[in-house]
């Protein structure tokens, strides 16, 4: 054996050693590279968002206190939930497009469904229809409840995962089209102010099922309810719709409470929102919230852990009249879910190991929370105070 050939053991180490050294280096500087990367892309306006919660927290609250001074909240309404009457006379869909049930009482005559005739954009109340043989009795039957639970024998009823954001839902545009000739009827007939009763009711409802959709419709049949009443020359006097700052004020409140409430907020501001918002705003936050906790539950950061427990107490503590926050908690999609959409990309984290997968998992989680941020609806009639530009739509067109 010569010297080289004792010698080459040895080099052979040095420059294994050299190139997992090299390799380190450039792996490490990839991470650096990424991490910045991910820290100017979600961190930044995590921070930001965070930032102008606590800086609005305050406004917020006083905007909540005085939507719930409104007469509208404070009616007085029977007990009961009518969830098994809607959740059966509507069509479920993910499009939207399936007609009502058979022997549903929100079957329309061809010559009033939407694809004959469009009533958007207050256009109803000019409509030459003819809505003297609809039937309203079923609007009469629901002013027995003052609730409508979505889990309560429909579609989400059934045992398994569901997509709270993507799956089947009801077709409540349907009930807003009744409204209108709902309205109709009590002003050609000389009785506006019962259908007006009927329509806020539905309003009531739409508000409890403790989702945002049901809340938008709820917004939207308030003005339904307004535009018919400003319609009228002279109308009665006992008739007193909320006005459209409220409505206004209404809508802006149901999309900033998610954000107020939600994982992406401070804890502490989180915890002030919900304590301040009306009942329904805040059992809507809680829905919301929960689906955003239960995507992210086997990714979620160590960041959210002080906010997921926060929310799961306040959950147990709610008292909210439907099933719908505790039921989106325990059983919507979570991102390693098919239905969620991002399954392929959880599995292609799930497999890496110790500090470097939980690192990845993390990020994955945060950027699915920062992607989740919405514009900071202003505080009605304030300016929304913030380090960074933030804007937002505080209505809804008008139905």
């Amino acid at each position: 054996m010569t010297s080289s050939d004792r010698v080459a053991p040895g080099r052979r180490r040095r420059i294994a050693v050299a190139s997992l050294t090299g390799l380190a280096v450039l792996a490490g500087a990839g991470l650096l590279a990424v991490e910045a990367w991910f820290q100017g892309r979600f961190e930044t306006p995590l921070r930001l968002h965070r930032e102008a919660l606590a800086a609005n927290v305050d406004a917020y609250c006083a905007e909540e206190a005085m939507l719930g001074a409104d007469p509208w909240f404070h009616e007085g309404r029977t007990e009961g939930d009518a969830g098994l009457l809607l959740n059966a006379w509507l069509p479920w869909s993910r499009d939207l497009k399936r007609p009502p049930p058979e022997g549903s009482p929100l079957v329309l005559p061809e010559s009033l469904r939407e694809e004959a005739l469009d009533l958007k954009q207050g256009r109803w109340l000019t409509a030459k229809v003819d809505v003297s043989r609809l039937d309203f009795d079923w609007m009469v039957r629901l002013l027995a409840y003052d609730r409508w639970d979505l889990f309560n024998g429909s579609p989400l009823s059934a045992e398994g995962r569901f997509n709270w954001a993507a799956g089947e839902v009801p077709d409540l545009f349907l009930l807003q089209r009744w409204a209108k000739f709902r309205m109709l009827h009590g002003l050609r007939t000389g009785h506006p102010v019962e259908a007006a009763q009927q329509v806020r009711h539905l309003a009531w409802l739409s508000l409890r099922t403790d989702s945002l959709v049901g809340g938008s419709l709820a917004v939207n049949l308030l003005d339904i309810e307004r535009l018919a009443h400003d319609a009228m020359p002279s109308p009665p006097e006992d008739w007193t719709p909320m006005p459209a700052e409220q409505t206004a004020r209404m809508n802006a409140l149901l999309q900033a409470a998610p954000q107020f409430a939600g994982l992406a907020a401070p804890p502490d501001v989180a915890r002030k929102a919900r304590g301040c918002a009306t009942e329904a705003n805040r059992c809507i936050a809680l829905t919301e919230t929960a689906f955003h906790a239960r995507l992210l539950e086997s990714f979620a950061a160590p960041s959210l852990d002080e906010a997921t427990a926060a929310l799961d107490r306040d959950l147990a503590d709610a008292g909210c009249p439907t099933l719908a926050a505790h039921e989106v908690r325990t059983r919507s999609v979570t991102l390693e879910d098919p239905a969620s959409g991002m399954s392929s990309l959880a599995s292609s984290m799930a497999w890496i190991p110790w500090t470097p997968g939980q690192w990845a998992r993390s990020r994955i989680a945060r950027g699915v929370l920062a992607s989740t941020l919405g514009d900071l609806t202003p505080p009605h009639g304030n300016g929304t105070k913030h380090p960074a530009p933030l804007h937002g739509q505080a209505g809804l067109p008008t139905p």
